[in-house]
């Protein structure tokens, strides 16, 4: 079967040193090259110091990754590009330290080799985050954060797409483990849930980023059931990481399981104890088992456990319908007014109502609760904080139609 990565293992490479490269021949295609480089990496983290390494020592160590010709090639390279670095920096000098920058880049292209770089929007996203919480971020800061964060998506979004559905499955199996465990989706919401409690300005921003999120995640389902497909036609469960493995089979039936050995052919079974061993056995059966008094009959009635679900289910649809009737119908409205209008015992149970909803997985509903307070010592309500409610796209059509619906600055 094709290696994930590529023949190389060097394919994620020159697309992430593309935007700072000289020529179109500025990175190898020869993986000796990053063996070498993390040989030097290791060498040094194992047995080097404050006073360096000397080009001998270095060379012992890349013995095993590299005959003697392949490494002096690459020793000039790392020394011009200060991989390595003269320990004084002076000429001949035959002493030589470690850039940690290069290290990094290593660790980098290890990760994007691994997870592809949906794992780094991930982290940017939760950076966002923390910077927010911790005050360092502006509001414009912000604001380019989330708009930085939204196009990412949407670049691996159409990228998804289009392998999904226009490359051959070889190419498909290269990208599987990139989008094989995708907490983007969270992650937005997280960073949304935190802005809306310091800028409500930017909340529409904020909910365009969960639209992509969403996008995003629809993409995944989509590239994961074509995989699914090819390896049921194909018969071949290999295609398919453990996870996807496991959520088939907790998912599918007994009978689609059972028709995966279909057409297989097992081996007669043989006998492993003969007649005579049986005849000479010293065997006892086991005691008998005393069964269990069969339990009760159930009264007639309705099922209780069936009975508490309709309960549950009404009760969301309820909840559901007073924070839509609060809206207006809107896709976002502010409900601080028809709050304040009502009887203080109303207004209270009608905000616990959008709270419940909000925080339900089933009602497509965000709540931004402003931390300023609005007293109205005659009013019903005396002390009240301003309410949003925004309703986020239950499809991805509906997260299409919204995207255009939405109009765009043409900051973003």
């Amino acid at each position: 079967m094709q290696s994930e990565d590529g023949a190389d293992g060097l394919s994620h490479v020159p697309p992430f040193v593309a935007p700072v490269a000289a020529t179109e021949k500025a990175v190898t295609e020869d993986p000796v090259a990053l063996r070498i480089a993390e040989a030097v990496r290791d060498v040094f983290g194992d047995f080097g110091s404050e006073r360096g390494l000397s080009r001998a020592e270095i060379a012992q160590a890349c013995a095993a990754a590299a005959s003697d010709s392949e490494f002096d090639a690459r020793f000039r390279v790392f020394v011009k590009l200060r991989l390595l670095e003269s320990l004084r920096s002076k000429a001949h000098d035959q002493r030589y330290v470690f850039n940690p920058t290069s290290g990094a880049a290593l660790l980098v292209y290890e990760r994007l080799g691994e997870a592809g770089g949906v794992q780094e929007i991930t982290m940017l996203l939760d950076r966002t985050r923390e910077s927010l919480l911790n005050g360092s971020l502006t509001e414009e800061q912000l604001s380019a954060k989330i708009v930085q964060a939204r196009r990412s998506l949407a670049n691996y979004t159409n990228h998804l797409l289009r392998l999904g559905r226009t490359r051959p499955i070889e190419e498909l199996l290269g990208q599987r483990h990139h989008h094989a465990h995708s907490t983007s989706l969270e992650e937005a919401k997280h960073l949304v849930h935190a802005v809306a409690e310091q800028y409500p300005t930017l909340c529409p921003a904020g909910t365009r980023l969960i639209q992509e999120a969403l996008r995003y995640t629809a993409a995944v389902h989509e590239f994961h059931d074509r995989l699914m497909q090819q390896a049921t036609t194909r018969r071949d469960f290999s295609m398919l990481l453990p996870e996807q493995y496991l959520t088939a089979a907790r998912r599918s039936s007994t009978d689609a399981l059972a028709q995966v050995f279909a057409t297989t052919i097992f081996d007669p079974p043989h006998v492993q104890i003969t007649t005579g061993q049986i005849l000479t056995a010293d065997h006892q059966p086991p005691p008998l088992r005393q069964r269990l008094p069969r339990p009760p009959a159930q009264p007639p009635g309705p099922d209780p456990v069936e009975t508490a679900r309709a309960k549950a289910a009404l009760a969301r649809r309820r909840r559901e319908a007073t924070v839509i009737l609060l809206m207006a119908g809107k896709d976002e409205a502010d409900v601080t007014a028809r709050l304040r209008a009502l009887p203080w015992q109303t207004a209270v149970k009608h905000l616990v109502d959008m709270l419940r909803a909000a925080a339900d997985p089933a009602i497509p509903l965000m709540r931004d609760i402003s931390r300023e307070v609005i007293v109205d010592a005659a009013g019903p309500v005396t002390y009240a904080s301003p309410v949003t409610v925004y309703r986020i796209p239950d499809s991805p059509q509906g997260m299409h139609d919204d995207a255009e619906a939405t109009p765009q600055s043409p900051h973003e």
